[in-house]
C-alpha cells in the first residue's frame, strides 16, 4: 500500500524533497561545519559516473521507472528527480560525516589495511564476471570495486578511518527508508534478468552494494578536495 503521503507524478519529487529540506535545515540549525566548495566538486564529478551508468541501465532495461509515479520530465532520457537523486543524496548523506567528525575524535582500524580492500576487489571482481549475465548485479560490484580501489590510491586514510566506517553505518538508516519508498511504490523497476532477484523486504542487495560505492566515491572526492584547500590556505 503506498502511503498517502506519495501523489501520483510527485513521489519522486517528495522523496528527494525528504532527502533535501531536512538536511539544509539541520546544518543550518546545528551549525554543522561544511566544506560547500569540496562538496560542490565531489557532486560535479562523481554524479556524472551514476547518471551515465543510469542512462545506459535504463536504455538497456536494466531498470526503468514507473511514470505514474514521476513528473514525465527528463534530462537525458532520465526522470528528472532520478537525475536529482544523484546531487541530494550525498549532500544530505554527507552530513552526517560532517557531523561525526565535528562531534567524534577519529582513529584507525588497524585491520583495515591496503591489502584487505585489493583482495576484496579482487573478489568484487570475479563475482562481476560470474554473474555478468545480471546487469546491475555485475556492473555494481565493478563500481565497488572500483571505488576501494581508486580510495586505497588515492586516500588510503578513509578505508581505515573509524568514523568513515560508523558513517557508512548510520548512512543505511536513511538508505534503507527511503529505498524502501522507491522499491514499494514502486518508483523504480527492475528489469528480467538484471538482479539476482533476492530482497530485504522489496529492496534488491545489489541497491545496498550501489549505496556503498556511491558514498565511497562521493566521500573520496569530498576528502580530496577539502584536502586541497586546506594545504592552500
Amino acid at each position: 500500500m503506498v502511503p498517502p503521503i506519495f501523489l501520483p507524478h510527485l513521489a519522486y519529487v517528495e522523496i528527494d524533497s525528504l532527502m533535501f529540506l531536512p538536511t539544509l535545515i539541520i546544518s543550518l540549525a546545528l551549525r554543522v561545519r561544511r566544506n560547500y566548495r569540496a562538496l560542490l566538486v565531489s557532486l560535479l564529478l562523481v554524479s556524472p559516473l551514476y547518471i551515465s551508468w543510469d542512462f545506459v541501465a535504463t536504455a538497456m532495461d536494466s531498470w526503468g521507472f514507473n511514470r505514474a509515479w514521476i513528473l514525465d520530465v527528463y534530462v537525458l532520457d532520465l526522470p528528472l528527480e532520478e537525475v536529482l537523486f544523484f546531487f541530494v543524496t550525498p549532500f544530505a548523506t554527507l552530513l552526517i560525516y560532517d557531523f561525526l567528525n565535528q562531534v567524534r575524535k577519529d582513529s584507525k582500524v588497524k585491520w583495515l589495511n591496503s591489502k584487505v580492500f585489493y583482495v576484496l576487489s579482487v573478489i568484487l571482481v570475479i563475482s562481476a564476471f560470474l554473474f555478468y549475465q545480471y546487469s546491475y548485479t555485475s556492473v555494481v560490484l565493478l563500481y565497488l570495486a572500483s571505488s576501494f580501489i581508486l580510495a586505497e590510491v588515492l586516500d588510503r586514510d578513509m578505508l581505515s578511518s573509524s568514523n568513515y566506517w560508523i558513517f557508512i553505518g548510520l548512512s543505511f538508516i536513511p538508505f534503507l527508508v527511503f529505498d524502501y519508498f522507491l522499491t514499494s511504490i514502486p518508483v523504480v523497476v527492475y528489469g528480467p534478468h538484471s538482479i539476482l532477484g533476492m530482497r530485504i523486504l522489496t529492496i534488491p542487495p545489489e541497491d545496498a552494494l550501489y549505496s556503498l560505492s556511491m558514498m565511497n566515491f562521493y566521500t573520496l572526492v569530498y576528502r580530496r578536495a577539502g584536502a586541497t584547500w586546506i594545504a592552500r590556505t
